[in-house]
């Protein structure tokens, strides 16, 4: 099937000719307007969208910030069309998270090209995703980038999970992975039951790592709901022996005989208000100095670092 492209922008007779222009190589939707274009979007099976900047209702500097923002669009190319060659519009719209920007009127062969180099670099990307199926690496960086830049206040919650090296050796990698996408199962649902399904994030770092981008209000009842959810369901994967004896028999790092506890989850919290933050990685550093303390409990806790204050325990 042919990859899909949105079209967005008030003038038709603009729309129609990118349409002629493109529907015989692409899978062409349309949207005459911001609002339009958010709720196709939100399909979550849009590849590309070329955005007119100029439009009534939601611009589209508003409508590539939201596209950024929402889990079902944030990992699509958005090319910002502008009748208007200054600098300030470009500048702006790669800051609310545009990947190109092209000028009109266009020129069609160029057009063309910059789409097929944008969908060969996303298809590479997208090839490196992880087993769970969730947003990886680029993507999280791409959200974590697009709500510093907007100034908008929100919760990141790193996820991972404790004994896990333990309980690949004991069950093996094929085991190991069937816990991961459980987890990422548990995260999501939390998420979609407890935050905003339209504009929270879910992600998967990598081995035993997630992250969830949501909002300070949310944060704390994704949390709970993900420890009680993986407690409750993880004894599912060890056999009676292992869950008899309270773990799993192992060695540590100095030799000696030891009984690793049944897998656990630790959520470290971290809070972005009053731009306390200007990069990504700022926030990735103080998770680990919160995942330090998580790590000291033997059962699925959580800790939230608050800016200015003391590091606050809030579950068990």
């Amino acid at each position: 099937m042919a990859d899909k492209i949105l079209i967005v922008d008030d003038n038709d007779a603009v729309r129609k000719m990118l349409v002629t222009a493109l529907s015989k190589h692409y899978n062409i939707v349309e949207a005459a307007s911001g609002e339009q274009a958010l709720t196709i979007a939100a399909q979550g099976d849009v590849r590309l969208v070329l955005l007119d900047i100029m439009m009534p209702g939601i611009d589209g500097l508003e409508t590539c910030l939201r596209l950024r923002r929402n889990p079902h669009s944030c990992h699509s190319i958005i090319v910002m069309l502008t009748a208007r060659d200054k600098e300030d519009d470009v500048v702006t719209g790669l800051k609310m998270g545009a990947d190109d920007y092209l000028t009109k009127p266009v020129n069609f062969s160029e057009l063309k090209a910059r789409i097929d180099s944008h969908l060969r670099r996303q298809w590479r990307d997208l090839q490196a995703s992880p087993l769970t199926g969730l947003p990886g690496n680029r993507q999280i960086q791409q959200i974590l980038t697009t709500n510093l830049k907007a100034g908008v206040s929100f919760a990141v919650i790193y996820a991972d999970l404790n004994n896990f090296k333990a309980y690949n050796d004991r069950y093996g990698f094929t085991a190991g992975d069937e816990v991961l996408n459980y987890t990422a199962s548990v995260l999501t649902n939390a998420v979609q039951e407890k935050g905003n399904a339209d504009t929270d994030f879910v992600g998967h770092i990598g081995g035993d790592d997630f992250i969830i981008v949501t909002s300070q209000e949310r944060c704390e009842a994704i949390c709970q709901l993900s420890i009680e959810r993986f407690d409750h369901e993880i004894k599912d994967f060890y056999d009676a022996k292992d869950l008899a004896r309270g773990g799993i028999e192992a060695t540590d790092r100095q030799g000696h005989q030891i009984v690793a506890p049944i897998l656990s989850i630790g959520l470290a919290v971290v809070i972005h208000e009053d731009n306390r933050f200007s990069h990504p990685g700022q926030i990735s550093q103080v998770a680990a100095e919160v995942k330090k303390y998580v790590k000291k409990h033997e059962k699925s806790a959580y800790l939230i670092d608050r800016r200015a204050t003391k590091l606050e325990e809030i579950a068990k």
